[in-house]
């Protein structure tokens, strides 16, 4: 039995936050910014909510999409890198939110390509036997963990929140064709949100390092960028030749990196068409682990692909971690 996807779902929130809004905040021109980091608008979640909260409306959507609800999932797989809480995972206020009883819930930590991780588990349980249609949620909520001071003038402008779903189901014809997962921990410090930390004894944190805001993400984008653009454009290369699938038989291409305008330059550099790519973080900025299904939800939305097209998903980000997927609609 090989897997497919049977629907997908998608969410953001409504309140839009422009980089104009945050340029007083964080003491660098709007124009400025906007330069820097390529994002002119970006989506917060309300406070109290989490990314589980966004990812049951786009689960739900997803279902419908797929002519199922929750009590026909039977697994379900949760991709994020800003939890609801400390734990449990996200997963679990997902499944009490949908009701979906007492099915397995996980919850996949790979970042940017949590996304290319929680749909290959997904593909392998349903390979194995294991289960028949799994609900793979991405979401993420970034807004509560973003420093809005001259301090986060590097990483805050990136950043958005939003979530996307898929139902991965049991099928005789193929859908899920290839996916590739590689991690280079070396320099994970590039990328990565220090505190709280379970190795700091005993509170996890403290004055010293709050005061020096080492809760805020942190990011030195000029030392991943060309990182990230070599490793793209590779691992679209070996998802494809994994697939058995050429170049020109991609419908689209989406390629994720926080910074859009990097991401387009691999694809460039790989000799993809520009009229097929799709770069994720462009229209509402870096939204992790669900930037991948956001955009693909919103090419099928739209009609961009459709039944039988083939599509390659691609992403790089913290771990030092990166992925792709060829997928068959």
């Amino acid at each position: 039995m090989r897997s497919t996807v049977l629907g997908w779902g998608r969410e953001l929130p409504a309140r839009i936050v422009t980089t104009a809004e945050l340029a007083p905040m964080l003491g660098v021109p709007a124009a400025e910014l906007e330069a820097r980091s390529g994002v002119t608008c970006r989506h917060y979640a309300p406070d109290g909510e989490g990314p589980s909260h966004l990812a049951r409306t786009a689960s739900l959507r997803a279902l419908e999409a797929a002519g199922l609800g929750p009590a026909d999932v039977d697994m379900i797989i949760f991709a994020t890198m800003s939890p609801d809480i400390g734990f449990p995972g996200s997963g679990c206020f997902l499944q009490h939110q949908l009701g979906c009883g007492t099915v397995g819930s996980l919850d996949v930590r790979a970042q940017c390509a949590g996304f290319l991780y929680a749909l290959a588990t997904a593909d392998r349980f349903i390979r194995a036997g294991k289960a028949a249609r799994v609900l793979v949620a991405a979401a993420e909520v970034h807004s509560a963990a973003l420093d809005f001071s001259p301090r986060g003038r590097n990483a805050t402008p990136y950043f958005g929140d939003g979530a996307a779903a898929i139902v991965v189901g049991a099928s005789e014809t193929p859908g899920v064709l290839a996916v590739v997962m590689q991690a280079d921990p070396e320099g994970l410090e590039r990328f990565w949100c220090e505190f709280p930390a379970s190795r700091h004894m005993p509170s996890r944190m403290d004055m010293e390092a709050f005061n020096a805001g080492r809760h805020f993400y942190e990011l030195d984008a000029e030392r991943l960028h060309p990182q990230a653009e070599r490793a793209l454009g590779t691992v679209v290369g070996e998802a494809l030749e994994r697939a058995g699938v050429g170049p020109d038989q991609v419908a689209l291409y989406a390629m994720h990196y926080f910074d859009h305008r990097v991401a387009r330059r691999a694809a460039s550099a790989a000799g993809l068409p520009p009229d097929r790519v799709v770069a994720t973080a462009e229209a509402a900025g870096h939204i992790g682990a669900a930037s991948l299904p956001l955009a693909l939800a919103d090419a099928v939305a739209a009609g961009r692909v459709g039944p039988g097209d083939v599509v390659c998903a691609a992403a790089f980000g913290a771990g030092i971690s990166w992925g792709a997927a060829v997928l068959r609609l």
